[in-house]
């Protein structure tokens, strides 16, 4: 059945039913079918409405078995929605029934469907607990395919940690186990995540060689999803190359791909991807098309972290236009739909940006309350490379001031950060400048 044939269906069957003439059993049946229905359409919003009245009938029959299913489907459904601690709540649930009934399979699903809620509102230790728990019951069970879900999700954690030698000692540990099954699909998402660490280490022809590894994988298993995510890293890989020319090529061939398989969700990343390339360009204009495009995918499909991250790159491409005012308009619309879900980490790039603009500005009593802000956040994140880079810009605003010795107490807290890092050539930029404020590390 095609997509474009699945709300025609909805509006066939879709209409009241007398519940009178059915069963508990039926009715579940049933409500199951406009869920399913809708979740193939992305109406994670409609999907919700039905598991949540499949739930309360399995509540009122006391039906341990069916509150499982629903609670997951539920919460994911809320996952979907970016509504993440409203997915919490009910994979806690799902969670604390299946200590009950012993279901140790749905037990792995719900630490992992908490795990991840919790990784996208920023709260990463929190959800290395969740993936751990995941890890030990998955091999207390032998669940290879469950261990290897946990290890690229802790792989995944550490890396928003910006943790990387963890994350591809996980990762590499993920794949281990995926070639020790064959599992083709397994091997080709391990190696597709490889890459995005390598990305964030700027470590193109790495990034380039797993990705390449995991696009013949799916050119051989004919895997359109798995083509299409490599397609994407690689065109993200070139892009940092500043092969600007191939990096569209290839994710102008992602996004096609995520055309004809319906994948929204990776379809409006593609479009911020290629905004990214153009905004590199200066084909200003196509980008804030490519976002606005993004924009409406993210509000379609209920993805309202999709629709926060548009939102900050059009105000990006404004801040390169030198439009200030639209640059602020369109990142405090981002920050707000951000502190409405959650998202601790997006808030902290946000209060970042937005500071920086100020500071750029010469307003800077509005930049130091920001930037303060962004600090305090990497702080409570525990992601050091974004602390550093605060510090660091603070550390500018009250040399501007000429505070020095506040200048100075920034630039040696950025100094301690990058030196702990291991980033010599940004600790010796920070250690000149403190040197021509007549100041040495503490």
């Amino acid at each position: 059945m095609t997509q474009d044939s699945q709300p025609k269906l909805l509006n066939m069957v879709e209409m009241p039913i007398n519940w009178q003439f059915q069963d508990d059993n039926a009715r579940i049946n049933c409500l199951s079918q406009f869920a399913v229905a809708h979740e193939s359409s992305f109406e994670f919003a409609e999907a919700l409405k039905y598991h949540r009245q499949i739930l309360e009938i399995a509540v009122q029959l006391d039906d341990k078995s069916q509150q499982e299913v629903s609670l997951y489907n539920t919460a994911n459904c809320f996952r979907q929605l970016s509504k993440f601690n409203e997915s919490i709540n009910y994979f806690s649930r799902l969670i604390q029934i299946t200590r009950e009934t012993g279901n140790r399979v749905l037990q792995i699903a719900g630490f992992w469907g908490e795990g991840t809620s919790y990784q996208n509102l920023g709260h990463y230790q929190k959800a290395i607990e969740c993936f751990r728990l995941q890890l030990a019951i998955a091999c207390e069970m032998s669940e290879r395919n469950w261990e290897k879900s946990a290890l690229s999700s802790l792989a995944n954690a550490y890396q928003f940690l910006g943790d990387f030698h963890k994350s591809l000692e996980y990762e590499q540990k993920a794949l281990s186990i995926a070639r020790q099954l064959k599992d083709a699909k397994g091997i080709g998402d391990s190696l597709v995540n490889l890459g995005s660490v390598y990305l964030q280490l700027r470590a193109w022809e790495m990034a380039i060689g797993f990705c390449s590894e995991a696009h013949a994988i799916a050119h051989e298993n004919d895997n359109k999803d798995l083509m299409m995510v490599s397609l994407h890293s690689l065109g993200q890989a070139y892009k940092g190359q500043n092969l600007y020319v191939k990096a569209s090529s290839f994710l102008i061939k992602a996004l096609s791909i995520s055309c004809s398989i319906g994948e929204k969700r990776v379809r409006s990343a593609i479009l911020q991807a290629l905004s990214d390339v153009c905004s590199q360009t200066s084909q200003f204009e196509q980008a804030i098309q490519y976002n606005l495009e993004s924009l409406d995918i993210s509000r379609e499909i209920g993805n309202r972290y999709g629709e926060a991250a548009a939102l900050s790159r059009i105000a990006i491409t404004y801040q390169n236009l030198g439009d200030t005012n639209k640059a602020l308009t369109y990142y405090q619309q981002s920050l707000s739909i951000l502190e409405q879900i959650g998202a601790k980490q997006s808030q902290q790039q946000l209060f970042f940006n937005i500071g920086t603009i100020y500071y750029r500005e010469r307003m800077y009593a509005k930049a130091i309350g920001f930037l303060r802000t962004a600090s305090i956040l990497a702080e409570e994140l525990k992601i050091n490379a974004e602390k550093g880079k605060v510090e660091f810009v603070l550390g500018a605003v009250f040399q501007k001031l000429r505070q020095h010795r506040d200048a100075i107490h920034h630039y040696r807290q950025a100094y301690q950060i990058y030196k702990d890092l291991g980033d010599e050539t940004q600790a010796e930029h920070i250690l000149q400048t403190m040197y021509k404020l007549g100041a040495e590390p503490a």
